[in-house]
């Protein structure tokens, strides 16, 4: 039997299909949403195999006419949603004004980011925001009336070390975290008096299997934060197993 719709915009082999999964492991139902066609159909088939109540549809977060079909397909499907997840983010080592020191960026055991080398430019930083900020309000809009009429609901906003200050070699990225904050700070003083949380999960080490910072663990966090009652809410919640966690590794 279908459970209540939990949405998880940006899933990728990582931390996106361990939300997925714990979500839907919750008893949820779970709409998920990724750009490529191909991979929606890998985590179909894996999710299926597990028995998980999930339904993947192609869209991009940075291009809203596209998110605002599949949120509309699974409220067809499953009713309005009772959580919503923000995952998606551009992630690339860049600069602003001068080229990138490394040329790819390695932590732990995860894999590694190449670095665009070139500082960013106007476009570039549009580009990234649309994604990395914008998306996620225009999400936001799409299950929030339903859960103020409701009284109930989860917003969850994937963010990170970066928000609180910018690593040398991640200037635009930081600065989507950053601006990612903010805006998670600004919808839990308006929605909160609906019953409605809002919460930026600041994740403050790069995410590898095996980890202190594995995914499953890390996605478990966030199962918690959307369960946890009224009276714990708080616009931030950070994941840090290690006290010095979150130092900038290149500077």
């Amino acid at each position: 039997m279908a459970g209540p719709l939990a949405i998880v915009i940006g899933a990728g082999p990582g931390l996106g299909l361990a939300l997925v999964r714990r979500f839907a492991r919750g008893g949820m139902s779970v709409g998920f949403m990724a750009r490529r066609a191909e991979a929606i159909g890998l985590y179909q088939a894996e999710l299926d195999a597990e028995g998980l109540e999930t339904r993947g549809l192609v869209a991009d977060a940075g291009d809203p006419p596209t998110i605002t079909r599949a949120v509309d397909e699974l409220r067809n499907t499953y009713g309005d949603a009772h959580a919503l997840v923000y995952n998606a983010a551009i992630i690339e080592p860049s600069r602003f004004v001068t080229p990138s020191g490394i040329t790819e960026a390695q932590y732990a055991s995860a894999p590694g980011w190449k670095a665009r080398g070139d500082p960013a430019d106007f476009d570039y930083l549009m580009d990234t925001f649309r994604t990395n900020v914008a998306g996620a309000q225009h999400a936001a809009g799409l299950v929030a009336p339903a859960m103020i009429a409701r009284g109930s609901g989860s917003i969850l906003f994937t963010g990170g070390v970066l928000a609180f200050g910018p690593w040398i070699e991640w200037g635009v990225t930081s600065l989507g975290k950053a601006a990612l904050r903010s805006l998670g700070h600004s919808l839990y003083k308006e929605l909160t008096p609906h019953g409605v949380q809002v919460a930026t999960i600041a994740i403050h080490g790069t995410m590898a299997k095996g980890t202190p910072y594995d995914y499953d663990r890390v996605a478990d966090a966030y199962w918690q934060v959307h369960a946890r009652p009224a009276e714990e809410w708080e616009p931030d919640f950070h994941f840090k197993p290690h006290d010095g966690d979150g130092k900038d590794p290149d500077a």
